[in-house]
């Protein structure tokens, strides 16, 4: 239905000097702006240049030419909004609807852009989005029968814009991009404008604006074009997309849907553009075992494109939508995954956990874009993602900054993991002793939560750093996991181990490291205890005073939730290397047989006095509001 002249009133907010156009045509359902200006200049038989300008989209203060930018058809600013609309006799609301600007709530891309251009202060950057019509259906572009279409074509759909749409819901087919004659992208010779070539009438809006191949110099008329018609129905073609392709094609239109929570939309499609950049760098990882046409396509542009001698590969997803289906796929697939992080682990950079070679720049860039975008992703995708697949994050001074969302706070974390989450997520380890991995555990948590070096982390538990096996730090860990089967088991089991912190009681384990630093069982209540336990022949021995240091370090490793071996040595003995060395002894001796099955009786019986008194000594550490009330209980 084409609009006849009427001198009605323009919309508001239009200038009084926008002459309407002679004729006009109503857009078609999901018209994009650069597609209705095609048809427009075909039924006045005049070339989208002369369109441009009458309707305001082209800067004529800037431009010799009517070039008006691809940014245009995402969103139009109020005055060329109202411009256009009074020339083309559209509603504002008409005029919005052939941009991109309804669906800027639901995918991040298009409101990065809108928010730019409202500012006004830089050129957009179109990241997520094709700068302009990139992919067509020729289905559509034949039109539905009905005279207008049999004259001007179909629509040039708006969502053939956006890459996450490859493939036609009403036709059931891949979307194409290249000229069936020509074989170059539709879209390659706009150059960041809203139409290619404008000052050229007399095509078709179904016809190729490319240059005719051989062509060098810029062609005046459309003799130097290509000229085919891109409506050809190919009714034969093998390749259709799949029942998962089309499942997944469908989530996605619903996704932009009115209805739709505005901010789970933005937080999906935020991560699958993440993800499927993630997936495209590292493929064929994520690739499904059973070959089709879209996996066939991704390996062939993977193999013409992501060379390994390549320095600068694109994250960006191609325009070929067969291609750029399979890497959608696999990154939906991940993404619905019931382990997340599991799901994520092939993608992850092998260099993060080894430190070994150079990060490759495709992950650097997927970290940049992971950096400027994790707040707009769900806490579920932050915190599988983190400490996983991005390099780290470092301050000015090359230290890594503390992740976020962790859950707990550094002070939290034991020195020693406990026995019983080891049991549960360490024991599967080779090659490493558990003490090893207990402690190693513990300074990954704290570097987590804290940020630093792990020097930093081992330093704020109180460990020794020059102690005998280390704590792994870069050398050693790194070592031992390029060992494992599974390089990323390690950093996984201390996902497990910071869950089980994060849902146990929050116990501040760093004021108690601080508080019984120079701590010592109290004399008088190591007779208390020695008092309670049996006398038998012999057991005088067991209330020597160096019995009492050698149980100080048993409450004080269960208080601390510390290694016994870690109990600082008693101040009074420190300058003597023979009562120090005896001290050690008694220590570990002491440790052996309260925690053997086959407990010597008098440690037997001794093990529930200490335990009790440690159990007092946590709520005197705790709740203690005074220094003075502190030491009293301490004393006591």
């Amino acid at each position: 239905m084409t609009r006849r002249p009427s001198s009605g009133p323009l919309p508001a907010g239009a200038s009084t000097s926008t002459a309407p156009l002679p004729r006009s045509l109503d857009p078609l359902q999901e018209e994009s702006l650069n597609g209705y200006v095609l048809r427009l200049s075909h039924r006045l038989g005049v070339s989208p240049d002369h369109i441009l300008r009458r309707t305001g989209l082209a800067d004529l203060q800037k431009n010799t030419q009517a070039m008006a930018k691809a940014a245009r058809s995402t969103v139009l600013p109020a005055a060329m909004a109202a411009k256009f609309a009074a020339a083309t006799r559209l509603t504002l609301a008409e005029t919005t609807a052939l941009t991109l600007a309804g669906w800027a709530p639901y995918y991040p891309p298009i409101n990065r852009v809108v928010e730019v251009l409202r500012q006004e202060k830089r050129p957009p950057q179109l990241d997520g989005l094709f700068a302009t019509t990139a992919r067509y259906c020729p289905v559509c572009l034949a039109g539905d029968g009905s005279s207008i279409q049999d004259s001007h074509g179909g629509a040039w759909q708006r969502a053939w814009r956006l890459p996450v749409f490859f493939a036609c819901l009403r036709h059931q087919r891949f979307l194409e991009h290249l000229c069936p004659t020509c074989h170059r992208p539709v879209g390659g010779s706009s150059y960041g404008h809203l139409i290619s070539l404008p000052t050229i009438p007399g095509l078709h809006p179904a016809q190729c604006r490319q240059r005719r191949l051989g062509t060098d110099r810029r062609p005046l008329t459309r003799d130097g074009l290509c000229q085919a018609r891109l409506d050809y129905v190919d009714t034969l073609s093998p390749d259709r997309p799949g029942t998962e392709l089309l499942a997944l094609q469908e989530k996605i239109a619903a996704m932009l849907a009115p209805q739709r929570s505005a901010v789970l939309s933005g937080q999906y499609f935020t991560e699958l553009q993440l993800v499927t950049a993630l997936v495209l760098v590292t493929w064929p990882r994520a690739r499904p075992e059973a070959p089709n046409a879209a996996t066939n396509a991704a390996d062939q542009y993977i193999a013409e494109h992501h060379m390994p001698e390549a320095r600068h590969q694109s994250n960006a997803p191609p325009i070929d939508a067969r291609a750029c289906a399979a890497f959608l796929h696999a990154a939906d697939t991940i993404l619905t995954a019931k382990d997340l992080r599991t799901a994520l682990i092939p993608l992850a950079p092998v260099e993060n956990r080894t430190r070994t070679g150079i990060t490759p720049t495709r992950h650097h860039s997927w970290d940049d874009a992971f950096k400027n975008q994790r707040h707009a992703c769900s806490e579920r995708f932050v915190r599988a993602a983190e400490n996983l697949v991005p390099t780290y994050r470092r301050g000015p001074n090359g230290h890594r900054i503390a992740s976020s969302q962790v859950g707990y706070e550094p002070e939290h974390v034991p020195a020693f993991i406990p026995q019983e989450w080891a049991d549960r997520h360490l024991r599967g380890f080779t090659g490493a002793s558990e003490r090893f991995l207990r402690r190693t555990a513990a300074a990954f948590l704290v570097r987590r939560a804290r940020g630093g070096t792990l020097a930093e982390a081992v330093q704020y538990l109180g460990i020794r750093a020059s102690a005998q096996g280390g704590v792994g730090f870069g050398t050693v860990i790194g070592r031992w996991s390029r060992s494992q089967d599974n390089l990323h088991a390690f950093e996984l089991a201390v996902d497990a181990i910071a869950d089980e912190l994060v849902h146990a009681a929050c116990i501040d384990y760093q004021h108690r490291r601080r508080t019984l630093a120079d701590w010592a069982l109290p004399p008088a209540a190591w007779s208390h205890m020695v008092d309670q336990l049996p006398i038998y022949p012999g057991n005088r021995a067991i209330a020597d005073d160096r019995k009492r240091l050698a149980v100080t370090a048993y409450i004080w490793a269960h208080v601390t939730q510390g290694e016994h071996v870690r109990f600082p040595c008693p101040p009074h003995i420190v300058s003597d290397p023979t009562a120090r060395e005896d001290w050690r002894k008694q220590r570990n001796f002491v440790w052996r047989w309260l925690h053997r099955t086959d407990e010597h009786p008098y440690y037997r019986q001794l093990k529930p006095l200490l335990d009790a008194y440690a159990a007092q000594l946590n709520r005197a550490v705790d709740t203690a509001r005074s220094s003075r009330q502190l030491a009293r209980s301490l004393a006591n």
